[in-house]
């Protein structure tokens, strides 16, 4: 049952995130990527010695809105965003265990997990909050500077602007994810900095899997092809599909990650003493 201070108490998580240097880091990156992103591209498209066999990078690259802000959901989604999030929800949890402030929310007469949803909708709303930075500071520069593609001049096949509005919204999913993964090893490890470390240590692991796939793949074992899209990266990258179809198996493995790292997390810290 949904405690009846649930909202105040989301309401306290948001003044905590958007306080934290995590927080504001986060929301300052957000708008430096796309409105560097759409500089890049500007730079690109007024330098013709920058050329790719015998074509200018301005012939190559497609110079548009939906273009701009394809190349800054990539270029931001890729690390740099996710390891604020990251930052942001292990300071929301193993941040306030160290400080004993997680303690004085659990003595009060609420169920455990609403302290732990009410983080988590916190963490999330700065993931969306980023993702609209990310998506107005380089689509609407971009329409300044560079226009819509004119029509006849891309592929029939162009996405679209629906398509990237979709790419977005899987990358908030994605980020919800990966916001369940860092709450639960913080209620693991307890600290900002381990939760970092052992996310690190998670990815590695993750990429030797992917390496040992791809050789797989290399070696035309069938497998390869129907483990890929479970591994965690592919999982967290599913708004990778700029520039191609989604594969809904990558979508399945977020769901499955998201409510697995959730429900652990709550169980965890039902059951947690918490000093």
């Amino acid at each position: 049952m949904i405690p009846r201070q649930f909202p105040w108490m989301i309401w306290a998580e948001l003044r905590k995130v958007y306080s934290r240097g995590s927080g504001i880091g986060a929301l300052l990156v957000a708008a430096v990527m796309g409105i560097g992103t759409v500089g890049m591209m500007w730079q690109m498209g007024h330098n013709d010695s920058a050329q790719i066999n015998g074509h200018s990078l301005s012939e190559i690259v497609k110079m548009n809105a939906l273009e701009c802000s394809g190349w800054a959901l990539w270029v931001s989604n890729y690390f740099v965003v996710p390891l604020f999030l990251v930052l942001a929800a292990s300071s929301s949890v193993a941040g306030e265990l160290g400080s004993r402030t997680l303690r004085e929310d659990l003595v009060r007469p609420i169920p455990r997990w609403s302290a732990l949803a009410a983080r988590m909708v916190g963490v999330s709303s700065l993931a969306a909050l980023c993702l609209l930075i990310i998506g107005a500071f380089s689509f609407f520069p971009g329409l300044l500077a560079f226009g819509l593609p004119a029509e006849g001049s891309v592929p029939v096949d162009y996405p679209t602007l629906t398509h990237l509005a979709l790419c977005y919204l899987a990358a908030l999913g994605s980020s919800v994810g990966l916001i369940a993964l860092a709450m639960l090893l913080s209620l693991v490890v307890r600290s900002v900095g381990g939760v970092l470390v052992t996310m690190v240590l998670v990815l590695m692991a993750d990429a030797a899997l992917r390496l040992v796939l791809w050789g797989m793949d290399m070696a035309s074992i069938a497998l390869a092809g129907q483990l890929r899209p479970w591994t965690l990266w592919n999982a967290l990258h599913c708004w990778d599909a700029w520039t191609t179809e989604f594969e809904p198996m990558r979508f399945v493995a977020l769901a499955i990650l998201t409510v697995a790292a959730t429900s652990v997390a709550m169980v965890r810290l039902s059951r947690m003493d918490v000093p």
